[in-house]
């Protein structure tokens, strides 16, 4: 098996650090692997705290969360230990712990060895702006059809509520198109910000699709912190709840329904920026503030520039001076 060649218009690997063909099976089975891994977290945000979920699904969620996790913590630490020299060991343990605390950034992991990213369909690329580029043309129009796809969904959880609750096929059906509508949005978030040259300040500027993937995991460790409260075990022991206790978990339950209504805004808010972001107006606007920044920044760099010639500028006059003073005759 020969190693991918990159697409046209990507920026070419040196030979140097040209992909092996190990290096890309790896990379597809590592792919597989964390979108595996997403699939069954999405499964449990959005499944588990169901009242239809059956104790086999829970099984099949938990064991292989719990079997796959060594995988990747073994891989990372691979990756530490291969890395190439000119990557900063610094850099390449806080790749590995982001994979370790959370799998699914493997889908798009900087090689350590190449600092390439393998990404399906087209290869091996150099992350920066063409493939941040390639990424926002490929992902455009699938993510604008998820993003409504929520609205009948809606429509059925609310409108039907009664049949939902009555149909555990119905409600399978429900959990199912919503984890599927999420995994979209971060399998797309994973590779926008692998691939963008400044990371946080992509994760900053698109807060609102670090909500859409946050929020669901957030309820979910709401509802798991609300059966986890000592109510069961206060009722078991015969003891009486206290008001401050029964307030809190009332705020807890404000709390998770709270999250899960803004994580339905915000999916009806990423449909319609986006559907409405790609005006030529937009555009302009959107490059003409990036011309502006850039330019602040090119003044800046000039102003850097001239500082350091005239700090030449002060030493060589100087240097010239003194070797006058040395060179003059003694009187």
């Amino acid at each position: 098996m020969s190693p991918e060649v990159p697409a046209p218009g990507a920026i070419p690997p040196g030979p140097s650090v040209t992909p092996t063909s190990g290096a890309t099976l790896r990379a597809r089975f590592m792919f597989a692997l964390a979108f595996v891994h997403l699939l069954l977290v999405a499964g449990l945000v959005h499944r588990a705290t169901s009242k239809s979920v059956t104790q086999w699904e829970l099984d099949v969620m938990y064991v292989g969360l719990v079997a796959l996790w060594p995988v990747f913590a073994a891989e990372a630490a691979w990756g530490v230990v291969r890395r190439d020299q000119s990557t900063p060991r610094r850099t390449a343990l806080m790749r590995a712990l982001l994979v370790v605390l959370m799998p699914a950034w493997r889908m798009a992991l900087i090689d350590p060895r190449t600092g390439l990213i393998w990404v399906p369909r087209i290869g091996w690329q150099h992350p920066g702006k063409e493939l941040f580029k390639r990424l926002e043309l490929a992902f455009g129009g699938p993510m604008l059809l998820f993003a409504f796809l929520i609205l009948p969904i809606l429509l059925m959880e609310y409108l039907r509520a009664d049949q939902v609750k009555e149909l555990p096929a119905l409600a399978l059906a429900l959990d199912i198109g919503i984890a599927v509508v999420w995994v979209a949005f971060a399998v797309e978030f994973v590779f926008k910000v692998s691939a963008h040259p400044k990371p946080f300040a992509f994760a900053q500027e698109r807060w609102l699709d670090v909500a859409i993937v946050v929020l669901p995991m957030l309820e979910f460790v709401l509802t798991k912190w609300v059966d986890a409260a000592p109510l069961a075990r206060l009722l078991r022991a015969g003891r009486a709840l206290s008001p401050e206790q029964i307030a809190r978990m009332q705020r807890l339950y404000r709390l998770q329904g709270l999250a899960t209504k803004a994580w339905h805004s915000f999916l009806l808010l990423e449909g319609i920026s986006r559907l409405l972001g790609n005006t030529p107006e937009k555009q302009l606007a959107k490059l003409e503030a990036q011309i502006a920044d850039l330019e602040e920044q090119l003044r800046e760099v000039r102003a850097d520039a001239d500082e350091v010639r005239r700090q030449i500028a002060e030493k060589g006059t100087q240097g010239e001076v003194h070797s006058v003073d040395r060179s003059a005759p003694v009187p």
